[in-house]
C-alpha cells in the first residue's frame, strides 16, 4: 500500500502521522516536549534537543514501514507562509524528512506549521473555496482569510498585537502552580467559576490580550482560581467573537473555521458556536499541534501530481 507522512516539530509536540492515497489517517503520533514545573517553556535550543530525542523514541517503538511503501513525505519547514518566519525547531523536522526522503525514494512538500493546522482542521469538515479563520494556540492569536484550492492562500487580516491567547492561559496556569502547557488544567480548574467581569480590548480585527493577562494575575490571591480560570476563558472567547464579527462585517464571508491549541477549550467552542453561525472546529485531536494535516497535504499533491 501506499502511504505518505506529515512531520511536525513545534515548540510543543513532536509530531508524525501517516495517511493513504485516499488521505485517510492511518497514524497520528504525537510526543509532548516535556517543560519542568514552574517553567513557561523552552528555549529553542532545549526544544531541538528534545525534538531528538522524541524522534529516536518514536522510531523505536512504531515501525512506520508497516503501513505501505512510503510515497510523498510532507514537513513544516517554518511557523507560518510568510517572508521571514522562521524557528530552529523546525530543522529538526526537515531534517528527518530528507533522511527518511533520501532512504525511500520519496519527494519532500515542504509547507509551514500554520498550513498543517489548517489542513489538520478540514479533515471531516466541508469549506467553501473561501472561508475566515481564526489559528489561537500558545504562540499564535491570528485571524486569517484563507482561499483553497489544492493548496491555501493564507492573508492575514487580524490578530494579537502583543501576546497570544494561549501565552495568557499558559502563564496564568504558571502563577497557579499548574502544569505547563496550561490549557487542559485551566479549563478543568474553572468548572463551577463565575463570570468576574474582567475588561476586553478589541479593535475591529485586532486585540490586545496583555491588559486581560494584568487583571487575571491581579486577582490571583484575592479571588477563588476557578473564578479566575473562568473569566479568563469568558473574556477570551468574547474578544475571539468581537473580532470575528467585525470580520464577517467586513468580508461578507460567514463561513469560520477555528483551529490551534487553545480551541480544544469546550468552554470557548461552546460560547463561540452559540454567538455564531457558520462557524466550525477542528476536531480536539486535530486542534493541538499534530502532522495529520501535513500527511493529508503529501497525500493530496502525490495524487494530483
Amino acid at each position: 500500500m501506499t502511504v505518505y507522512l506529515g512531520i511536525d516539530t513545534s515548540c510543543y509536540t513532536t509530531s508524525l502521522a501517516v495517511a493513504d492515497k485516499n488521505k485517510r489517517i492511518l497514524c497520528n503520533l504525537k510526543i509532548p516536549l516535556e517543560v519542568a514545573q514552574g517553567k513557561k517553556g523552552l528555549q529553542q535550543s532545549q526544544a531541538v534537543f528534545l525534538h531528538i530525542k522524541n524522534f529516536e523514541r518514536l522510531f523505536r517503538e512504531h515501525q512506520i514501514a508497516e503501513y505501505g511503501s512510503i510515497a510523498g513525505i510532507a514537513v513544516s519547514e517554518k511557523p507560518r507562509p510568510q517572508e521571514g518566519s522562521y524557528m530552529p525547531v523546525f530543522t529538526v523536522g526537515t531534517m528527518v524528512a530528507g533522511s527518511i526522503a533520501s532512504t525511500a525514494g520519496a519527494p519532500v512538500l515542504f509547507t509551514t506549521h500554520q498550513e498543517g493546522h489548517l489542513a489538520a482542521a478540514m479533515i471531516g469538515r466541508e469549506m467553501p473555496a473561501e472561508f475566515l479563520a481564526m489559528h489561537v494556540s500558545g504562540g499564535t492569536t491570528e485571524l486569517l482569510r484563507v482561499k483553497s484550492n489544492n493548496g491555501f492562500l493564507i492573508e492575514k487580516i487580524g490578530g494579537t498585537k502583543d501576546i497570544a491567547a494561549g501565552q495568557l492561559i499558559d502563564r496564568l496556569a504558571q502563577r497557579l502552580n499548574l502544569p505547563f502547557p496550561g490549557g487542559v488544567h485551566v479549563e478543568a480548574l474553572c468548572a463551577g467559576g463565575k463570570n468576574l467581569g474582567f475588561k476586553t480590548s478589541v479593535l475591529g480585527r485586532e486585540c490586545n490580550i496583555s491588559g486581560l493577562e494584568a487583571q487575571a494575575l491581579r486577582a490571583v490571591g484575592t479571588e477563588i482560581p476557578r473564578d479566575i480560570c473562568f473569566s479568563v476563558l469568558y473574556a477570551l472567547a468574547s474578544t475571539l467573537e468581537k473580532m470575528l464579527r467585525h470580520a464577517v462585517h467586513g468580508t461578507g464571508i460567514r463561513d469560520i473555521l477555528m483551529f490551534g491549541g487553545v480551541m480544544c477549550n469546550r468552554l470557548i467552542r461552546n460560547y463561540l458556536s452559540s454567538k455564531l453561525e457558520g462557524i466550525r472546529f477542528a476536531e480536539i485531536e486535530y486542534s493541538s499541534d499534530n502532522a495529520a494535516g501535513l500527511a493529508v497535504l503529501a497525500a493530496q499533491k502525490g495524487v494530483t501530481k
